[in-house]
Order: C-alpha cells, then sequence, then structure tokens
C-alpha cells in the first residue's frame, strides 16, 4: 500500500508532524516573546489552513515543471546541501547590512523562543509562497491559459511579481514595527529579501520543496537565530 504512494505525499505528511511539534513547542513561550503577525500566522486555524492549501502544490508541481519534494535524480547535496550553504551566505550578507545599519531590537524574535518561532514561520510561508501561490500562478497561466506554452518564462514572471509583493510586505511589516523607514534600509529589503526570494523559488522549480525550506533555514539559523541570540540579546 505504501510503495502506492508518491514520495511528495509521505514528505508532506512529515512536515506536517514537524509543523505540529513546532507549534506544541512554540506555546510553552510567553505570547510577549513572539511577535503579533508571528502569533496570527502560527494560531491552530492559520497552521491548518496553510497546510491545507500546500497539498494544491503537491499535486500540481510536476505539472507546472517544478521537481517533486523527494525526485530520485536530485542528490541530496543538490536537495540539503547546496540551498542550506547558499542559505547561510544570505544570512551573513544580513548580518553584514545589519552592522552597517543596525534594523533594531523590535526586527528580531528573541533567543530562545527564536530556536521554534523562526523554523515554523519558515516553513508555513514557504507552503503559502512556494506550494501554493508560485505553483498555482505558474500552473494556471503556463498549462491553463497558454496550454501548456512558455512555462519557464511564466515562472520567471511569477517568482518576480511575488519576490517584490513579499518584499514590499516585510518593508511595510518593518515600518510599522519601527515607526520609520531609512532609505538604506528599504534598499537593503529589495537586496536582500528580494533577491533571496527569488533564488529560493528557482532552486524550487529545479530541486523540489525541500530544497526552498533548506535555504530558507540556512538562511534563519544563521541571521535571526544566531545573530540575533548574540546582536540583540
Amino acid at each position: 500500500m505504501l510503495k502506492k504512494i508518491s514520495p511528495s505525499v509521505i514528505t508532506y505528511l512529515l512536515i506536517f508532524v514537524v509543523i505540529v511539534i513546532l507549534r506544541l513547542l512554540l506555546s510553552l513561550f510567553p505570547s510577549g516573546q513572539i511577535a503579533s503577525q508571528m502569533v496570527n500566522l502560527t494560531d491552530t486555524l492559520s497552521i491548518g489552513a496553510i497546510w491545507l492549501v500546500g497539498w494544491v502544490g503537491v499535486f500540481l508541481a510536476p505539472r507546472a515543471g517544478f521537481a517533486e519534494m523527494w525526485q530520485v535524480d536530485i542528490s541530496n547535496s543538490k536537495r540539503w546541501l547546496i540551498p542550506f550553504l547558499i542559505g547561510l551566505g544570505f544570512g551573513l550578507l544580513s548580518i553584514i547590512f545589519d552592522k552597517v545599519q543596525p534594523l533594531g531590537e523590535a526586527s528580531l524574535i528573541k533567543f530562545p523562543a527564536s530556536l521554534v518561532a523562526y523554523p515554523l514561520a519558515g516553513i508555513l510561508e514557504e507552503i503559502i509562497f512556494r506550494l501554493f501561490l508560485t505553483t498555482t500562478f505558474v500552473w494556471l497561466i503556463s498549462n491553463m491559459v497558454l496550454r501548456g506554452r512558455h512555462q519557464l518564462g511564466v515562472f520567471w514572471g511569477v517568482a518576480v511579481f511575488l519576490g517584490v509583493f513579499y518584499t514590499l510586505s516585510q518593508v511595510s511589516l518593518y515600518q510599522s514595527l519601527m515607526g520609520t523607514l531609512d532609505l538604506f534600509i528599504a534598499a537593503q529589503f529589495f537586496v536582500m529579501i528580494g533577491a533571496n526570494f527569488i533564488v529560493t523559488a528557482y532552486l524550487y522549480r529545479k530541486y523540489g520543496f525541500l530544497a526552498a525550506l533548506s535555504l530558507r533555514m540556512g538562511d534563519y539559523l544563521l541571521w535571526h537565530i544566531i545573530w540575533g541570540a548574540i546582536a540583540k540579546g
């Protein structure tokens, strides 16, 4: 029976187990240690809804030209190691930017809550923007509207559009937290977050959803968790 189940389906079910464990661990921390926007993202109803819409991407990804989660012809170095190292690189660049122009303590969740909050939020955001939105838009435009043509071009258009949208949302969130927005910080967001988003989208298409998660975790580990613990206390 299990042999008939797609590895992507099994992997996505295991991702749900990880999400549940992280959510239970997050509940051990006082709500005051968790940013309000993350509390909204990680409430039980939101988590369930996000995970459910992610199934759209699980089934549509191969039809839209994306690698499957556990595709046999993709090595583990491409699926895990290379994306994780790229994520560390983005995290290092974020630290350099922060040294030049500090973002402020309100921009990072304090340690040790960060150990749980960022991985959980990262997984949920990747499900929203990668499995659901990117996959669905590419499938709808290329497969349905254009009848299977220009799939790669559609992908890049969707990746850039969603990258700009995501970056603007992060800029708006930062401005609401800090009450101000420096032009250098705005440029930093577009360079770092926008580039990160588009590179992650490419890795998702080429090596599957787990590669996108791996990049996100490498970035969050160095930038949000380690640097957040050292610099922001």
